[in-house]
């Protein structure tokens, strides 16, 4: 016979309620997600512009399409030296492999964007300062600069009530 004390049965409901938050998109960031946690919130909250992006989350989103990104230009590498260097460029394979690459980047272009936003709500910065990074050349060190930025407790102001 085992005893249950009410210590275990009060953790056990606050795991379970943990739990249930966890699978439910919310407002709130999750610090140091997995990059499972990371990922999945990217795709659930598709196209939330609200609530909050804990560093964490918006790298591991930055890492699978980095991961992507690097998988096809290996991939259309790859088909280019099988059929030799006499073949006309692009080959039919290698212009298969970018056309279903632009509809991988089309599909996640509004959750990079709503991911890059969402952290800078947690750095306390309005969504708008992502236009800093449609600077040519520096746009792409500002946005790296914005989205280290540390969290701010003032930046529960974008957290939907």
């Amino acid at each position: 016979m085992v005893f249950v004390s009410t210590d275990d049965e009060a953790q056990d409901a606050v795991d379970a309620a943990a739990s249930a938050a966890a699978l439910r998109a919310s407002d709130e960031p999750v610090y140091r997600a997995t990059p499972q946690e990371g990922i999945r919130r990217f795709f659930t909250k598709y196209a939330a512009f609200h609530g909050r992006a804990s560093r964490s989350e918006f790298w591991w989103a930055y890492a699978m399409n980095l991961a992507v990104f690097f998988a096809v230009g290996i991939a259309v590498e790859m088909v280019n030296s099988v059929v030799g260097p006499e073949a006309a460029r692009p080959t039919t394979a290698s212009t298969v492999i970018g056309v279903v690459y632009l509809a991988y980047v089309l599909a996640t272009l509004l959750p990079s964007i709503a991911v890059f936003v969402r952290r800078l709500h947690d750095a306390n910065l309005a969504g708008w300062w992502i236009l800093l990074t449609l600077i040519p050349f520096a746009g792409v060190v500002i946005g790296v600069i914005l989205s280290v930025l540390p969290r701010q407790g003032y930046g529960t102001r974008f957290d939907r009530a």
